[in-house]
């Protein structure tokens, strides 16, 4: 338990819930509680509000003044300026008026969004949310229950706090929850539940009710993220500074709770086919069935699973979100995992408007992950070896494109098109004169490769031809690096061998070839990702030679 002494003033009423944290945790969280708990009315505050007044019932860090405590009266004589700065602060104590209750009361019921557009800084709102609603409920008399929109209707999640924080804290969703599932939730509320739900700006939008609704969005963001925060409740709202960083990361982790039963669970079950999709420097790879992927930043941080609904196709991340393509019922949806993007949350591609059957898809979810990129308000995509653009207004067109690779920005992407008998590539000059059915790889910056046969290939930077580089018939271009200028990177005709190659010399990369698997290139950053045996895959940095970090691809 949080020891109560060790609590400001202002928090002793929350100790019992804040007890849940760690004595660091709680502090800092405690002004985002105090500001949240000032947003919701007083009507339902700590306390029975109905019935005959019968004593008092604790402390409150509000009241009149008739219930201020003789200890601060005697601060006010003693010590005035103090005895301001904490009436100014909300410091001050009073008795808690406790009220005789007239009738049997029913729950404090709160539903919880757990959906891509809760992920982040909107989950520290949530806690601090739910140390509120728990005070209150106890006040009420009333038991609280928390539902997990995503996640059967009516399985309200019971018991002490620290039990349904635990259960809250892993309920993370891929798709976001829709009205209608809403609504089959407050079907299984009795009449005299008070019903709350936490979600964003989104959802609440569609709903006609919003009295006891909290929403919660970014507004603001800093060098470690999003700063502030702003939460409305009815027709209230205040935007709230955030924790600093690393107690925000504490708590979102889990590693911030007294329970150790408390957590997100980074065990990452089987790695296939890792792959680093976007210039972000993250690891992306399938787990453990074709609707499960896994995401890792490099060179440090934790390996996170990602239930899709359905099968995924592709994955990218772009800016500060994850994009899933993923098949449901014949369709192709985008499942966006943090902050929104455009209208992708929207997208829905029937399999015929994109020429695919079943049975292709199917063997498609078995294979890599595609690389996403966003362009325009549209995804690239290459399905089926065609690339296509998907928009959300249903128009989805089968491209010229050869290849794309990403650019200086997010919704940027290089690109190479054929334009009659020869490739434009972005950054090239037209007179690089790339024929049309030539080979084509995109480097960092302006770099471009290409081949008509696969064995002599031509290297262009930014200045123009670097020169010409000669491969063998067996060896696989997988992409390029600039490490003392452009080279090539290769693989033979096992897919084991990785190789150096450029117009000066060949470099036969031992230490990192003979993994069990083809291993993955960055397409702007010189990381090759190499699966070794016992579940393993190796980061390592071909510039540096050294392994950046060990992947372990089991729990």
């Amino acid at each position: 338990m949080t020891d109560r002494m060790a609590l400001p003033a202002a928090l002793v009423p929350w100790a019992s819930a804040l007890s849940a944290l760690t004595s660091d945790v709680a502090l800092a969280m405690g002004p985002l509680v105090r500001q949240i708990n000032d947003l919701f009315p007083v009507t339902e505050g700590g306390s029975t509000e109905d019935g005959q007044p019968d004593g008092y019932d604790g402390l409150a860090a509000r009241g009149a003044i008739e219930r201020l405590l003789p200890s601060q009266l005697l601060l006010m004589q003693e010590l005035p300026d103090e005895f301001i700065r904490r009436a100014a602060g909300g410091e001050l104590l009073y008795l808690a008026p406790a009220n005789r209750s007239a009738a049997p009361r029913g729950r404090v019921a709160v539903l919880v969004d757990t959906g891509p557009e809760q992920l982040g800084a909107a989950r520290l709102v949530q806690l601090a949310a739910l140390i509120v609603l728990h005070r209150r409920a106890a006040g009420q008399g009333r038991s609280m229950v928390v539902g997990v929109l995503g996640e059967r209707p009516g399985s309200w999640r019971g018991g002490e706090l620290s039990k349904q924080l635990a259960g809250w804290l892993v309920a993370r969703k891929a798709a976001e929850p829709t009205p209608s599932t809403v609504r089959e939730w407050r079907k299984q509320l009795d009449t005299a539940d008070q019903a709350w739900l936490l979600t964003g700006p989104r959802l609440a939008s569609h709903l006609p009710d919003r009295s006891r609704v909290l929403v919660s969005n970014e507004q603001e963001w800093g060098v470690d993220g999003a700063a502030v925060v702003r939460v409305v409740v009815g027709e209230r709202h205040l935007d709230l500074p955030l924790p600093r960083g690393e107690v925000a990361l504490r708590v979102l982790r889990g590693t911030g709770f007294r329970d150790a039963s408390v957590g997100v669970s980074a065990g990452t079950g089987p790695l296939r086919r890792p792959m680093f999709p976007s210039a972000a420097p993250y690891l992306i790879a399938r787990g453990d069935g074709p609707a499960e992927i896994l995401s890792v930043r490099v060179p440090t941080g934790r390996p996170r699973r990602h239930q899709l609904p359905g099968p995924a196709l592709a994955a990218s991340w772009l800016g500060r979100r994850l994009v899933v393509l993923t098949w449901v019922d014949e369709t192709l949806r985008a499942v966006v995992i943090g902050k929104t993007l455009g209208r992708l949350q929207e997208l829905s591609v029937p399999l015929a408007a994109i020429g695919m059957t079943v049975s292709e898809v199917e063997a498609a979810t078995e294979g890599a992950l595609s690389p996403l990129y966003f362009q325009g308000g549209v995804l690239l995509c290459q399905l089926g070896g065609n690339w296509w653009s998907l928009s959300t207004e249903g128009s989805h067109q089968l491209s010229s494109y050869v290849t794309v690779a990403p650019g200086r920005q997010m919704d940027d992407p290089r690109l190479a098109w054929r334009a009659g008998t020869h490739i434009g590539v972005t950054g090239v000059a037209g007179g690089a004169r790339i024929p049309a059915d030539a080979q084509v790889v995109l480097g960092a910056g302006k770099r471009t490769a290409w081949s008509l046969g696969g064995t002599t290939w031509r290297i262009h930077a930014a200045a123009g031809l670097v020169g010409d580089v000669t491969l063998t018939k067996e060896a696989t271009v997988i992409g390029m690096v600039d490490i003392g200028g452009p080279q090539l990177v290769t693989l033979s005709s096992g897919g084991l061998i990785v190789r150096l190659v450029s117009p000066a010399r060949t470099q036969t990369l031992t230490r990192w070839s003979g993994g069990i698997a083809e291993p993955a290139l960055h397409p702007t950053e010189p990381w090759l990702a190499v699966p070794r045996p016992e579940g393993l895959i190796d980061i390592v940095d071909l510039a540096t030679n050294q392994i950046l970090r060990t992947v372990r691809s089991t729990g």
